[in-house]
């Protein structure tokens, strides 16, 4: 049973990974850029922030911040109080593009969503909170004996 589990939810992320990169090949942007996109917008990072939050090298987030600033999504805004420190900050292109990519990722969810009733639809929610929460946990365990 928890390997006929585990082969489901592979399966539904591998779909759902191969439904966004179409998405994204639509808009010629990258998931890897994506992502970038959305941290950008909600944290205003750093490079160095950056590169931590996707675990890239620092070459990787330049190249990747250089042509998201080629298309107008991100700019580079240097700050005010250290002149040194630069951080990134989403355009109003970036911001619409986010938002489209966003309500096609919902549409499909929402028609797949759509062919159950709300009681399966609480159900599956309920069991992938539950889930999600024993996985956290988890996650915290093998943190604290990684350490020791």
């Amino acid at each position: 049973m928890n390997e006929e589990i585990e082969i489901l939810l592979n399966d539904i992320l591998a779909l759902i990974k191969s439904r966004n990169r179409k998405l994204m090949e639509k808009y010629d942007i990258t998931p890897l850029q994506y992502r970038a996109l959305k941290i950008i917008k909600e944290r205003h990072p750093t490079m160095g922030d950056l590169c931590d939050a996707l675990y890239i090298s620092s070459s990787t987030v330049t190249e990747l911040v250089d042509r998201l600033e080629d298309n107008n999504l991100v700019a580079r805004v240097r700050s005010k109080e250290d002149r040194r420190v630069i951080t990134l900050e989403i355009t109003d292109e970036g911001n619409a593009l986010l938002e489209k990519i966003q309500e096609e990722r919902l549409e499909v969810l929402n028609k797949a969503l759509n062919l159950l009733d709300e009681r399966e639809k609480d159900e599956i929610r309920e069991a992938l909170i539950k889930l999600r929460n024993v996985l956290k946990e988890d996650k915290g365990e093998d943190e604290r004996n990684f350490r020791n």
